[in-house]
């Protein structure tokens, strides 16, 4: 897979936030060249029937949309059904203990994205797993970084112009989640923090009521992925003001990162990716990382992922495992300094 060097610089980019192009993206997760699919077959056993892909995430969501696209390719490669099963609620709990109750076969896999790996872990006091120690990280699936985000109706343009009111406004700015201990909270305190303004976090039950309230004005800006905004800001309901990434989206090129505009050290997106129960042979985790990740060479994969503001973000399963610990270590911190937390 290259140089050592090279990959653990790679690694330390991705880390922060998974934002590479797609040919080094590609290049990292498969080593490579190397990888065929007719390396499938090493493990003879498996699969022995059909792969259960087990959600947190309800019905016809982008997640489950991703979920499924990406099983018909699995199935083919594999030679076996695969099954997506919906099981949301309890901050991913009931997902993963459906996982953890079958064999450590390789034919039950975890689904899950950023708050199941790395947020909920720390932001619930009470947590039915351990995302280290219970399952074996297979990869990564797609990421899509964080934009803020106001009104098309705001008076504020630029993120200067933002930064600005937030510190000499008396009642301050507020900023919309899509709940308490949220990848865009978590963010929206880091971005207060650094910046020094008077902001104050409104938590809401998802995406949806949040980027309502801010496009009507009634919250000041928001931290969301462009998976769920990039539509509403080509059809001018949002004004997008930064990226919170290392590099400028693909979907919209034309909107600086926060680093390009003096705010640095406030990135992060939203990420998916699988995981089997710890215990599952080698040789089955292996199989399954090149199958996910032949799936997510697909073209047609691809374009179907862009055109919904995500990347495909394939890695090897050490690599995977490295990014989940530094994603634990990264928001551990700031969710204890924030106060969230969910009894």
């Amino acid at each position: 897979m290259g140089s050592s060097g090279q990959g653990q610089r790679r690694f330390d980019r991705v880390s922060r936030l998974p934002m590479l192009h797609r040919r080094t993206l590609l290049q990292s997760a498969l080593g490579l060249g190397s990888l065929s699919i007719g390396g499938l077959g090493s493990a003879q056993a498996f699969p022995g029937k059909p792969i259960t892909l087990v959600l947190p995430f309800s019905a016809g969501g982008i997640s489950d949309v991703m979920a499924r696209a990406i099983g018909q390719h699995v199935a083919q490669q594999l030679g076996k059904p695969v099954i997506v099963d919906n099981k949301p609620g309890a901050g991913g709990q009931i997902a993963a203990s459906a996982v953890l109750q079958q064999a450590a076969d390789g034919h039950t896999v975890y689904v899950a994205g950023t708050a199941m790996f790395a947020i909920n872990p720390t932001l619930f006091r009470k947590f039915s797993y351990d995302p280290v120690k219970d399952f074996e990280p297979v990869t990564s699936l797609v990421t899509s970084p964080l934009v803020l985000v106001v009104s098309a109706a705001s008076p504020v343009r630029t993120l200067s112009e933002l930064v600005a009111l937030s510190r000499s406004s008396k009642q301050g700015l507020t900023f919309a989640s899509q709940g308490l201990g949220s990848i865009g909270h978590l963010l929206g305190e880091l971005f207060r923090s650094k910046t020094g303004g008077g902001m104050s976090h409104v938590a809401y039950k998802g995406s949806v009521p949040a980027l309502q309230d801010v496009m009507t004005n009634r919250v000041d800006f928001m931290f969301d992925p462009t998976s769920s905004t990039e539509a509403l800001i080509r059809s001018k309901k949002l004004r997008a003001l930064a990226i919170a990434s290392e590099r400028r989206s693909p979907q919209l090129p034309d909107v600086p990162t926060l680093a390009e505009l003096g705010v640095s050290g406030v990135d992060a997106g939203v990420w998916f990716g699988a995981a089997v129960r710890s215990g599952t042979p080698a040789t089955v985790v292996q199989t399954l990382n090149r199958a996910l990740v032949a799936a997510l060479r697909e073209p047609d994969i691809q374009k179907r992922f862009e055109s919904q503001g995500m990347q495909a973000y394939p890695q090897t399963p050490e690599q995977f495992k490295q990014f989940i610990h530094s994603e634990i270590a990264r928001w551990a911190p700031l969710i204890q300094s924030s106060g969230a937390g969910i009894d």
